[in-house]
């Protein structure tokens, strides 16, 4: 994945799709799931340090095959099995809610994303990055990308603890492969930037989708199902339909759909509908997020290879608005922390705002 933004698209002043283009593009996803599987293994790519990346390369690393993220910090209470009706009913309240949405001319979303452990000498530390993203709904029109490195700080309190006894430090030096043979790490924010990007492709690890397939995208929920596991079959063929590992890239795919794609809102809906009828997922009320924010979250878990894995989604229960989605993965054994990240959502809709720089420090 190359992690520059590169400017390709100009702002045209030209029509949007027209309806023989919708129904070409609509055929031309039906016959992709019939294409000959390309025999990839899926691995995570979630690394403690790693920078954000473009939409077209499968945003910040929260897509299929590359697990979403949970902080180690603010308590949850104890998961429920959801059964047919908290989750499940639940995501069928936010499927409405999003099918009635109005559209603008860009999906936006704003988002803290926080990863590790990046471990140091004696503690762990997060990186802290804040995206915005204006993808146009409009193939003709461009897609914008704002980015501003927010700096390094301890991951847990925990971690807070030993950073507080070890002096407060504000810059690290850690071990990387280059000439000097260590990076350092820094707790001030970067420079905040805004470019044009290429969004021309979105679920990189769907195979890719440009705009004008995913505005012919399956609104009902079990053909828009079909398309996504023909296509993560194609990719990991381990990962079967119905299978454990199958669900989770499942849920992988959909959330990403509704987090980085400007579908329209039945399409969004669908998605949601999907997500509703996986079996085991579970539901936690009142989970505060990174902004303190009231929540519930939607966890589907997958046990296997000695690591459990938690892909989650953290809702608004009153609007149905995304506030996070969440990965973490522990050994199974002694409960260690393998992997963890999460990507908290300040804005999340249909705009026709102009796109800006992150102001967030």
């Amino acid at each position: 994945m190359n992690e520059d933004l590169q400017l390709i698209r100009e702002l045209l002043d030209a029509p949007g799709p027209t309806a023989q283009a919708t129904v070409q593009a609509r055929d031309k996803l039906t016959a992709a799931t019939r294409r000959r599987p390309r025999h990839h293994t899926i691995r995570p790519a979630l690394a403690g340090a790693a920078a954000v990346v473009t939409v077209a390369a499968a945003v910040l690393a929260f897509s299929l095959g590359q697990p979403d993220a949970v902080t180690r910090g603010p308590g949850v209470g104890a998961a429920t099995p959801a059964g047919q009706l908290g989750a499940h009913d639940l995501l069928l309240a936010a499927a409405t809610t999003a099918g009635a949405e109005k559209t603008g001319r860009y999906w936006h979303t704003e988002a803290v994303v926080v990863r590790g452990p990046v471990h140091v000498q004696g503690y762990d530390l997060a990186s802290r990055t804040v995206v915005e993203y204006w993808l146009a709904k409009d193939p003709h029109d461009a897609s914008w990308v704002g980015r501003r490195d927010l700096g390094y700080r301890p991951l847990s309190p925990q971690d807070t603890t030993k950073w507080v006894a070890a002096g407060k430090p504000t810059t690290w030096d850690v071990t990387a492969d280059n000439a000097a043979g260590h990076d350092t790490l820094r707790a001030t924010p970067g420079k905040a930037t805004l470019e044009t990007m290429s969004a021309s492709m979105f679920l990189q690890s769907l195979g890719g989708f440009d705009t004008v397939e995913v505005n012919a995208l399956p609104t009902g929920p079990a053909q828009l199902k079909k398309l996504f596991q023909d296509r993560i079959v194609e990719r990991a063929t381990a990962a079967l339909p119905g299978t454990p590992d199958g669900d989770a890239n499942l849920f992988r795919a959909m959330t990403e759909l509704l987090v980085q794609v400007p579908a329209p809102p039945a399409v969004r809906a669908a998605a949601f509908e999907v997500i509703a009828d996986l079996p085991g997922i579970t539901i936690q009320e009142h989970v505060k997020d990174a902004e303190n924010r009231d929540g519930v979250r939607i966890t589907l878990l997958n046990n296997g290879s000695g690591v459990v894995q938690a892909n989650s989604i953290v809702l608004d229960p009153a609007t149905h608005q995304l506030f996070a989605r969440e990965y973490n993965a522990t050994d199974a054994a002694n409960g260690k922390a393998e992997k963890s990240g999460n990507e908290t959502f300040l804005t999340i809709e249909w705009t026709d705002g102009k796109p800006s720089a992150p102001t967030r420090s």
